[in-house]
């Protein structure tokens, strides 16, 4: 140890006698100071000019700020540093000099290893400086998220020097030495997509990847995997370069040498593949909330899965989308995306089987047409296609599950060209799906949790009820529920959410596994057996949710009176709010009351219904009732010189020629509406939910394509989580971080920015020049 000492402290003179140890610390810390500073000045500006609350100061400040240009530029400090550890010594020929004495080459290695450790040391120390300011400014710091990812960052940079130490063993040219680190660091992030068709290697060079390793350590989680690599290939690099130094010392055959690199590799493939099993790995989540983890909800759900269970994703190489899951990179993006699932259900197993067959209706019935058409016109069968598609993807054809041998698998009917399904070991299933989302296609929590969910317990099951003109959710038409309730490529449909849904004939009763029963738009009157029906599922306390619309009122009124006491008002409520909006597209409030109903009712501010009906009470039905939507009159902003009133419109709604204006004597009142209702009471052991909506459109195919508010099926999915006890969907709320407060003004800033920009750079600078001077001088 004291030789290595020795050398380390002889190594680290040399390093800070020469400046360009120093000149690159003045650039690294004013590299990383100018950022820092600059995140500093925008919450100073945000102080004076407002109350100075923000959101996540921490993982703005490190994890998505300073931590990610550090790991960035790293990349090209090292290099300069290490480039001529061993080469100067090849170059001048002092190597012989440490040949002749009794010191070892492993020694010589770690001597000059830990000088770059402590190299290194000292430029995170110039970032524990940051660190140190921030947590003395920013109310409740996520001082161990931060230092998490101080760690990785440190130990990255000491596998780059690794790196370093055994391309300037290989050369005498200082030059060709940085160049070749440059080189390894870039085949190391490369080495992740490489051979991954074979199953064994696959793990293996995707293990080796460098890629996302710091990014695990800067998001505050410490995973066991990415802690072992960091040393693992560290050891592996200083190990080669070893072997390297006894060959050219004892002049060893190159075969012998060649044998050795390879033992050394596989020893580092062996430890990295088994660090990389799932149940040999152990997490730690530094962060305040969690956020690198499930939910308690979530890890609540995965622990009722006892026994095996298996994920497998099917995937058509005939897909417009394979491009997402081709063949061999989704393999490893799949595991990524089921990761946080494996930490705990790690005898998870994760499968991915591609196959061919027809291109279904359920993905795009336009492509499916012309995809058959171009099948006939030239003259292909569907192997021919097949083998085509894996001629331009690159994918060996033999892989390929033939449609027969895929049926045999599983039934993929009614589901789209790729698809996951999730099977316990009991044998329950449940099918995960992704979505029509251009920002994030694939699954969240939320619909994952969902899934699984399913596989623990029965699920609500909503009921729609069908004919007498009423919204259907087989119908994709404008006005039709497909897409929110049926729709498997949205993702905030029902069926994704964790609903069953099925449409329901009065006539023949309602099953008694239905909990939720819908019904939208009666344009005619139930039957006398269809309402007795009706009146037995709500006697007995069953949940409903009723929707209305102002054309249907005399033909609702009459039942939901009897058996709700409440009625839709006359007329249609109009506002002239916005100069693109319609006036009978009204926008409703979510009450502060509903808000204590449903936790999505939370999410949402406003929601716009097109054709709305206002709702009162007009008898005593011993339910308890609570205003979910209200008009609103009173928080519109830009306000000009017009009528911002709400009416019910009793006349024409042809608002194209004249503007509209409330007419008294036709019955049209201006006020505040109340929009949708929510009522509550006991029916034996249990609280019976109902609600009532003036409008029937707000989710219908048509408002959802228009896109015009993006907080109603907001609005529908928590009426649905109300009405289904609050069980559906899964709750994946955690608590928010609390640092969202930096206490600094200018004065605290100028000192700060002149600190960090000026006094430290100019001290890092004039401690190089008296140790140069001090050199020169002796």
């Amino acid at each position: 140890m004291k030789l290595i000492y020795r050398i380390a402290k002889a190594e680290l003179q040399m390093l800070f006698y020469s400046p360009v140890a120093w000149f690159l610390l003045v650039i690294f810390a004013v590299q990383t100071g100018m950022f820092f500073t600059a995140q500093y000045e925008w919450f100073m500006k945000g102080n004076e000019l407002g109350n100075g609350n923000t959101f996540m100061v921490s993982m703005r400040l490190f994890p998505q700020g300073i931590w990610g240009i550090v790991q960035n530029y790293l990349y090209y400090y090292i290099p300069l540093l290490t480039m001529g550890l061993i080469s100067k010594e090849l170059s001048s020929g002092s190597i012989k000099l440490l040949y002749s004495s009794p010191v070892r080459n492993s020694q010589i290695i770690l001597g000059k290893f830990f000088s770059m450790v402590l190299y290194a040391a000292v430029m995170c120390g110039i970032l524990l400086l940051y660190v140190i300011y921030a947590e003395c400014t920013v109310k409740d710091f996520e001082l161990p998220v931060v230092l998490v990812g101080l760690l990785g960052l440190f130990l990255m940079t000491c596998t780059y020097v690794a790196v370093g130490i055994f391309m300037s063993s290989l050369t005498s040219y200082q030059f060709v030495a940085a160049i070749g680190t440059f080189i390894i660091l870039m085949l190391l992030s490369m080495v992740g997509r490489w051979w991954q068709e074979y199953d064994i290697i696959r793990d293996i060079t995707y293990w080796f990847s460098i890629n996302g390793r710091a990014s695990t350590f800067i998001m505050g989680m410490i995973c066991s995997e990415d802690l072992l690599y960091f040393p693992i290939v560290t050891a592996l690099f200083l190990f080669l370069t070893v072997i390297r130094l006894n060959a050219v010392r004892q002049k060893v055959r190159w075969q012998v040498s060649f044998g050795r690199y390879m033992a050394v590799i596989l020893i580092a493939c062996t430890l990295g593949y088994f660090s990389s099993r799932p149940k040999l790995m152990a997490y730690y989540d530094a962060s305040s909330t969690k956020w690198n983890t499930l939910t308690p909800q979530s890890q609540e759900i995965v622990s009722k899965l006892d026994g095996d269970m298996s994920i497998t994703a099917y995937v058509n190489v005939l897909s417009p989308n394979y491009s997402l899951f081709s063949f061999p990179y989704f393999i490893q993006s799949n595991r990524k995306l089921f990761k946080q699932y494996e930490r705990f259900k790690p005898e998870t197993k994760l499968k991915v089987v591609y196959y061919y067959d027809t291109i279904t209706e359920g993905d795009s019935p336009a492509y499916a047409e012309t995809f058959a058409n171009k099948l006939k016109k030239d003259g292909m069968t569907l192997w021919e296609a097949a083998k085509k598609g894996c001629e331009i993807y690159r994918i060996d054809s033999n892989r390929l599950k033939t449609p027969e041998e895929v049926r045999k698998m599983t039934d993929l009917t009614g589901e789209r060209t790729f698809a996951w399904e999730l099977v316990r070991e009991n044998g329950r299933r449940a099918w995960l799906r992704t979505y029509d989302d251009p920002m994030n296609p694939f699954p969240t929590e939320a619909e994952i949790s969902a899934a699984m969910k399913r596989m623990v317990m029965e699920l609500p099951k909503i009921g729609f009820v069908e004919g007498y003109g009423m919204r259907s959710i087989h119908d994709n038409r404008s006005r039709g529920y497909g897409f929110f309730a049926y729709k498997k490529d949205f993702r905030q449909a029902l069926i994704n959410q964790g609903f069953d849904v099925v449409e329901i004939d009065l006539e023949k009763g309602i099953p008694e596994d239905v909990n939720i029963l819908t019904l939208a738009d009666m344009r005619e009157p139930l039957s006398e057996k269809e309402e007795q029906v009706l009146e037995e599922y709500i006697a007995n306390g069953g949940n409903m949710y009723l929707l209305g619309e102002p054309r249907r009122r005399d033909v609702m009124n009459p039942l939901m009176n009897k058996l709700f006491g409440v009625e839709l008002m006359e007329g249609t409520l109009v506002q002239y709010r916005l100069e693109w909006l319609q006036p009978d597209i009204l926008c409703s409030l979510i009450t502060p009351e509903a808000r204590n109903l449903s936790f999505y009712y939370g999410l949402a501010y406003s929601v716009l219904l097109p054709t709305a009906a206002g709702l009162e009470v007009v008898a005593d039905r011993g339910f308890q009732m609570v205003p979910v939507l209200r008009s609103d009159t009173l928080s519109i902003a830009n306000k000009k010189n017009r009528s911002y009133a709400v009416w019910n419109e009793m006349e024409s709604l042809d608002y194209t020629e004249d503007e509209m204006i409330p007419n008294p004597e036709k019955g049209e009142v201006v006020g505040d509406y109340c929009t949708a209702l929510a009522l509550m009471r006991k029916v034996g052991d249990k609280e019976q939910r109902i609600m009532i909506m003036g409008d029937a459109d707000c989710i219908s195919n048509g408002e959802i394509g228009e896109s015009r508010s993006q907080t109603n099926f907001v609005m529908d999915l928590g009426t649905y989580h109300w009405l289904s006890n609050n069980e559906m969907p899964v709750d994946i709320r955690r608590a928010q971080p609390t640092d969202n407060r930096v206490d600094i003004r200018r004065t605290g800033f100028n000192m700060m920015n002149w600190g960090f920009m000026g006094v430290l750079p100019l001290l890092l600078a004039g401690a190089g020049v008296i140790l140069w001077i001090r050199r020169r001088s002796k």
